[in-house]
């Protein structure tokens, strides 16, 4: 467990999938210890995903927040995004 992290959550895992395809573009699981350096490349993947604000995904596993937290279909790239803390 994370240090200051509430509940039992330890992954960050972040998931890109074609929307046409159904095909994995990108599958990152970051240790919730290393978060903060975690988002720093999670950004790199959805820096410019209509809906996702990094900071609000932040918010939400530092308050404790468990299961999927962020589930966005950026139709104009194609590619449908999800976080989820685990």
């Amino acid at each position: 467990r994370a240090p200051g992290m509430p509940g039992g959550a330890k992954w960050l895992r972040i998931r890109v999938t074609d929307v046409h395809s159904g095909r994995s573009k990108a599958s990152v699981q970051i240790p919730l210890d290393l978060v903060d350096a975690g988002m720093k490349i999670g950004a790199h993947f959805a820096p410019e995903v209509e809906g996702v604000d990094m900071n609000n995904v932040m918010q939400a596993v530092r308050a404790g927040m468990t299961g999927k937290i962020i589930d966005v279909m950026d139709e104009e790239d194609g590619e449908h995004v999800e976080i989820y803390v685990e």
